[in-house]
């Protein structure tokens, strides 16, 4: 899929339509009850085809009426209603023939244009900020308007304060590329270390949780790495799924002697990444260990565990 970015100096343009520009495809959600009865119809007094327990993900095709026509494990359709879903993220479409600029903040005065969708390109959509919707295609996000977007089960999305949300975290080379807005360093180091807060105090609710290798779930069971990027998305952060891509491409580095809560920390043999927690201060993290331990707080720096090969920061 093709994504072009804009040249430092490019003016930024206006919006001159309010044509919808994005068309919703499918959306994936997880169960939001401790049982969910998934029916054969949407009504309440159709065929129980199943039932299904809080957090199983689930995808859905269209919404109606309150009801959702969700796809099955093996092929088949069913419907439940709404409101016992939470919706994650949403595939679309765009629409537009002459392009959708993405800014890298939910304003059109503080947001830079660092990239533009084209007819045909697939985006994911994660939560609405205001008037604005958080997208993101093959690791580069940023914010489209509203006025761009036909909302359909974009409504069920998550919605979040313009206070929660961060500059999204692009590459070296878009950063070289892209119109910037410029910031001081005391209020971005202030504005880092309270989401550092934050995210240290949600990821403690998951401790003595299990180790799953290939989990993603913080309840039910995650590894190193999708322990950190559940948690980071939390609070709008898109990082990697993997250990070694996350240091490879996520954030930019920090020196050990300079960490702030909700850094990264990543671990491994002859430099090569095999692990990550996250630093909570104090000289330690909080991470998804092993299977025998499950999710535990731990020295960021101690002898027994695997060697420390270097920190990234991705608030």
């Amino acid at each position: 899929m093709r994504l072009q970015k804009i040249l430092l100096g490019v003016v930024m343009t206006a919006m001159v339509t309010i044509i919808p520009s994005v068309a919703y495809g499918q959306a994936y959600g997880t169960v939001a009850t401790g049982t969910l009865n998934v029916r054969e119809k949407a009504t309440t007094d159709s065929r129980i085809l199943q039932q299904v327990g809080l957090g199983v993900p689930v995808e859905i095709v269209t919404e109606s009426n309150d009801w959702l026509r969700l796809t099955l494990k093996d092929g088949s359709t069913a419907y439940v209603k709404s409101e016992f879903i939470t919706v994650h993220r949403v595939v679309a479409t765009v629409e537009v023939a002459g392009g959708l600029n993405v800014r890298d903040y939910p304003s059109t005065d503080k947001g830079a244009i660092i990239g533009k969708f084209y007819h045909g390109d697939e985006i994911s959509v994660h939560y609405k900020v205001d008037d604005w919707y958080k997208i993101s295609q093959e690791g580069f996000e940023g914010f489209v308007h509203k006025d761009f977007v036909k909302e359909d089960l974009l409504r069920y999305l998550p919605i979040r304060q313009l206070s929660e949300v961060q500059k999204v975290t692009i590459s070296q080379q878009q950063v070289n590329m892209a119109v910037r807005t410029p910031s001081t360093k005391t209020a971005t180091s202030a504005k880092s270390s309270s989401l550092g807060d934050s995210i240290v105090s949600y990821a403690k609710q998951f401790l003595g949780n299990p180790y799953v290798y290939g989990g993603s779930s913080l309840t039910r069971g995650t590894d190193c790495s999708g322990f950190t990027q559940q948690i980071m998305r939390n609070f709008g952060v898109s990082i990697q799924r993997s250990s070694s891509m996350q240091y490879a491409n996520n954030g930019y580095a920090v020196n050990a002697n300079n960490l702030q809560k909700g850094d990264l920390l990543f671990y491994g043999y002859k430099g090569r990444v095999s692990h990550v927690g996250i630093y909570i201060g104090g000289g330690q993290i909080i991470h998804a260990n092993d299977e025998r331990t499950g999710i535990i707080i731990s020295s960021a720096f101690s002898s027994g565990s695997k060697p420390f090969i270097g920190a990234k920061r991705v608030i």
